[in-house]
């Protein structure tokens, strides 16, 4: 590698424009990955709650098999995006190990088979902390106002019958991901 000093004012503003460059792509393509986990959460809570009220399906929840080709979509993307990419950050990893640990704890939740009717308000417990630290670590602020709703939301989620907290989850996937994955996609 050149020594630094050795680099013209036309180089070093070229390399700077390629890093800020790398960083908006990077941004951009998280937006991918809000709005189909928010489309899937939105659709998945309401789906469940309307089978719960107005059909006499044994097992509503069958619903939330609509999450495995939405976990292959999401794999074969990342998987596309690591090829493509030139230069991984440490932001990206650090961001990519930090929804891995949340996507461990919602997979426990679900099939811990106890607790059912706090499943809603704790996974959206967990998806606000994965989602404001994502936001904090981007510096992107409607993620971090999306996060902090999503505690919001669950306390509320707390507070009613499990199957309202369906609903609440499904208002709490649209503003702190559906929102904030149309805005960072609109303005990158």
């Amino acid at each position: 590698m050149e020594d630094p000093k050795s680099l013209s004012n036309e180089e070093s503003l070229r390399i700077i424009t390629q890093m800020i460059q790398t960083a908006k792509g990077n941004l951009k393509g998280s937006s991918f990955y809000f709005l189909l986990w928010g489309w899937v959460g939105t659709l998945g809570n309401l789906g469940h709650f309307l089978l719960i009220q107005f059909s006499d399906i044994e097992y509503p929840s069958a619903i939330w098999l609509i999450t495995v080709p939405a976990w292959i979509i999401s794999l074969l993307y990342g998987y596309r995006q690591s090829a493509k990419e030139k230069v991984r950050t440490y932001s990206d990893t650090l961001i990519a190990w930090l929804w891995m640990g949340f996507s461990v704890c919602a997979v426990i939740l679900i099939f811990s088979g106890r607790f059912n009717e706090l499943i809603p308000a704790t996974i959206l417990m967990i998806a606000g902390l994965a989602t404001f630290m994502t936001g904090l670590i981007l510096k992107y602020k409607p993620l971090v106002y999306g996060g902090s709703s999503f505690w919001i939301f669950s306390a509320m989620a707390l507070h009613v019958e499990p199957v309202y907290g369906l609903l609440i989850s499904a208002v709490a996937i649209v503003v702190g991901y559906l929102i904030p994955g149309y805005i960072l996609r609109s303005t990158i």
